[in-house]
């Protein structure tokens, strides 16, 4: 069987409950657990002056935040966002970095339509976003590889818009050559998406985020919204630790964190984190350009010349939230599952979670300001593992050292595609997450959730994306 990124991540975030015929590793008292960290995103200086109101207060500075007050910003509205630590501190300085569509099935469109808006955000923004257009390979060793391939390509040609349509051919010999150079495997082809890239996850979010402030949008940071208060059921503002801000429009973007602040308003968002683990190497002659997988090996050259690289197999925290999704997710497995390997983190986040408070008041500190900036620990193991299958393939490699290591999570829901939506028993409230690829889809998601606010036609179809379809 074939394991995608989806399906890869649908076992991991859903195996916490159950095997399903997944090959399962628990992991006992061991890497990868939630704790204090720093972030890795090119620093930004946030705002300390709490305005008293705004049209739009965001929860959350990272990617899908920031790109949704540069669409609204854009549109003549005034935008808040109130990050409760440092801007894009979280995961969204944590990705694997690659910008792509393939393999991630039911949301091309909107995949598309993003990295349409990345070719032309430099010159929007007047900056290097650390973006870059320079095509990701897929190698193929056989003739079923190549069927898998071209039958993903044909429906994701048919989900495509007309103006960002996929633009994608194999390639052999001396350019696959040039694409795999010094690859142990005798590859058959190479499926070459020419319209894939790169983003440094370190860079594009902060590029993205000093970009908004000359646009007036402003980002408070170290101030955690604690929630929102309504008046005649709609929203009419936000409580801060700092303080209320006024406002007739609230989005959550807060990432892992935005089940827990719609739960303690009693909205269910039904997603479970997994945590993935990534790690940076130094830049050697003869390595392969770009980005691409073959087989178990993945890798992306960054802007420095330095490779990121991590394994493909994922980590799912055992939490208390584990157990109350255990309904939304298992009937998912069957379609998901079958042969695929999966780590299952049994440690002291399971104790943390049960620790975590569920409910607040407006005037008590929330679960948020106690961690600022929080992350998964890297898994070594998986990174040294990974490693080793890089160099097996690239034998290049070999005298690569590794510059640093990080772990990131991300929420997913059980179809993995995320949430893009308004709450419909709040009216005023918006939501926007659960994204397994949010730099991918960052510039897309933030234009689509401007387009649902401020009333104007959307440039893709909303309906994937609406919370009903999950509850």
């Amino acid at each position: 069987m074939k394991i995608t990124r989806r399906k890869l991540l649908i076992g991991a975030g859903a195996g916490v409950v159950v095997a399903g015929g997944a090959a399962v590793t628990p992991m006992l008292l061991r890497d990868s657990v939630l704790a204090p960290a720093t972030s890795r995103a090119l620093p930004v200086a946030g705002d300390d002056t709490l305005p008293a109101s705004a049209d739009v207060v965001i929860v959350g500075a990272g990617m899908i935040g920031v790109a949704t007050a540069l669409y609204l910003a854009e549109r003549g509205l005034s935008v808040v966002i109130c990050e409760k630590g440092v801007i894009a501190g979280e995961q969204s300085s944590r990705a694997y970095g690659q910008v792509t569509s393939y393999g991630l099935d039911g949301i091309t469109e909107l995949i598309q339509h993003s990295k349409y808006l990345w070719r032309g955000m430099n010159e929007k923004i007047g900056a290097d976003t650390s973006y870059r257009s320079y095509g990701r390979v897929q190698a193929c060793a056989n003739d079923e590889d190549v069927a898998k391939v071209e039958a993903w390509l044909a429906e994701a040609r048919h989900q495509a818009p007309e103006h960002a349509p996929i633009r994608a051919r194999f390639i052999e010999g001396a350019e696959l050559e040039e694409r795999l150079p010094g690859a142990k495997t005798p590859w058959k082809t190479a499926f070459l998406q020419e319209d894939d890239g790169s983003i440094e996850p370190a860079i594009g979010a902060s590029m993205l985020a000093r970009y908004v402030q000359t646009q007036g949008v402003k980002i408070i940071t170290n101030c955690a919204v604690r929630g929102f208060e309504t008046e005649g059921g709609a929203i009419s503002g936000v409580i801060t630790e700092k303080g209320p801000i006024r406002a007739k429009t609230v989005v959550v973007a807060g990432g892992y964190w935005s089940r827990l602040f719609c739960g303690n308003a009693g909205i269910n968002l039904p997603l479970l984190p997994v945590y993935l683990s990534q790690q940076r190497i130094s830049d050697v002659a003869g390595a392969p350009p770009a980005c691409g997988h073959a087989g178990i090996v993945v890798w992306r050259k960054e802007v420095d010349g330095s490779y990121s690289n991590g394994p493909r197999y994922l980590t799912a925290p055992i939490i208390r939230d584990s157990f109350a999704l255990a309904a939304d997710f298992l009937p998912h497995l069957p379609k998901h599952l079958g042969g695929l390997h999966m780590d299952l983190a049994l440690n002291r986040d399971l104790v943390r979670s049960f620790q975590t408070p569920r409910s607040w008041k407006m005037d008590e500190v929330s679960p948020f300001e106690l961690a600022r900036v929080t992350a998964p620990t890297p898994n070594n193991e998986l990174l040294d593992t990974s490693l080793s299958w890089l160099r097996g393939e690239f034998p290049v490699f070999e005298n690569a050292k590794v510059i640093e290591r990080w772990g990131g999570v991300v929420n997913v829901a059980n179809d993995l595609v995320p949430v893009i939506s308004d709450v419909a028993s709040v009216p005023g409230l918006f939501v926007s997450s659960g994204f397994d690829f949010g730099l991918t889809q960052g510039p897309a998601a933030g234009q689509l959730m401007a387009d649902m606010i401020t009333g104007e036609k959307p440039k893709i179809d909303p309906k994937p994306f609406h919370l009903s379809r999950l509850l």
